[in-house]
């Protein structure tokens, strides 16, 4: 929560069984959960940008400013109006804005 350095360091994995208690913290201007733990306190994901730098490690990839995508999961790319339609292996899709 404090003294984050903007990079992939700020992002942490831990079990919530590890968790004493959650609260609210305001984080530019919006109030957001904070996890407590033994070893520092930590807040959740609140934007995209975070969410696909924590998450890179695991396959998930910025498909524009609005998505954030697990690319294990895709089935198929197409050209759509305004972007990519990526159709996932469950046949559920989204259209993105990034050409893919």
């Amino acid at each position: 929560m404090h003294n984050r350095t903007g990079d992939i360091t700020d992002f942490v994995n831990y079990d919530l069984d590890e968790v004493n208690y959650i609260d609210l913290w305001e984080h530019n201007s919006v109030e957001v959960p904070a996890y407590h733990t033994s070893y520092g306190s930590f807040i959740a994901l609140s934007t995209l940008k975070d969410i696909s730098s924590a998450y890179a490690k695991f396959g998930f990839e910025s498909y524009g400013r609005s998505e954030v995508v697990n690319v294990s999961r895709i089935k198929d790319l197409k050209r759509a109006k305004g972007g990519t339609k990526v159709t996932f292996i469950d046949d559920t899709y989204v259209i993105v804005r990034k050409n893919v």
